[in-house]
């Protein structure tokens, strides 16, 4: 498809009105914004969804992860997967099966060849959907992971004070796909400047971010305080 770069030079060129050029540049932008609801990504099957994520798995190098709300699925085990599933009443026709899908995925965290950045508020840590002892399993899955030398495991904490605005769960595959999640459903945006923007937003908010043995401290205090709560 040819690009809105492109458009946007076209129209210069041809010296076109502006309210054609707005209207050519919106029109190209649609053509690389795809948006799905989940009704429909899932009405084949819970697991079709998830193997079309795996794919754009592996053809990237480097998969950068925001998540405000819960832990990113390529962390979670499979009692919170459940729990995930649960909460969002998603279609599907065998759970055990779509809890599979999902941990399946996993295994691409141990390919070398490949670069993994996790960036995730403190918030989506404490956020409980599922028993306690499968919450502090969870979280020591994502201190176990953060030791692969591929994985970063980056933690908002709240107390930092994060200058940026507030954004939804998005993954950037490389600089060529990225794949935002709300609600409704699922954007997959494919304009070099959309991507530009969200990899922009990834470092402000990784900078934002504690890392290993800071990151470590923050997991170890969230494990601590739901200790004392009890379940």
């Amino acid at each position: 498809m040819i690009s809105v770069a492109d458009v946007e030079r076209w129209a210069d060129a041809t010296r076109a009105r502006a309210e054609a050029k707005t209207a050519l540049i919106d029109q190209a932008t649609a053509l690389h914004t795809e948006g799905h609801p989940w009704r429909a990504l899932h009405r084949p099957g819970y697991r079709r969804h998830q193997e079309d994520l795996q794919r754009a798995e592996r053809q990237a190098a480097t998969i950068r992860t925001y998540q405000p709300n819960v832990v990113p699925g390529l962390l979670q085990i499979a009692g919170y997967v459940r729990a995930v599933l649960d909460v969002n009443a998603f279609g599907r026709e065998d759970p055990a099966d779509a809890v599979k899908a999902r941990v399946e995925r996993q295994a691409i965290l141990y390919d070398d060849a490949k670069s993994f950045a996790f960036v995730i508020t403190e918030a989506a840590l404490r956020w409980r959907l599922c028993p306690l002892a499968v919450h502090l399993a969870q979280l020591d899955r994502i201190a176990s992971l953060a030791t692969l030398p591929n994985v970063s495991v980056g933690i908002i904490p709240w107390a930092a004070v994060a200058p940026v605005p507030p954004s939804n769960m998005f993954v950037a595959f490389d600089d060529s796909l990225v794949l935002v999640e709300s609600l409704h459903g699922e954007q997959a945006l494919k304009e070099q400047g959309d991507i530009a923007r969200y990899l922009a937003q990834f470092e402000r908010l990784d900078a934002l971010a504690y890392h290993d043995d800071e990151a470590r401290t923050v997991l170890d205090r969230i494990v601590a305080d739901l200790r004392g709560m009890g379940d």
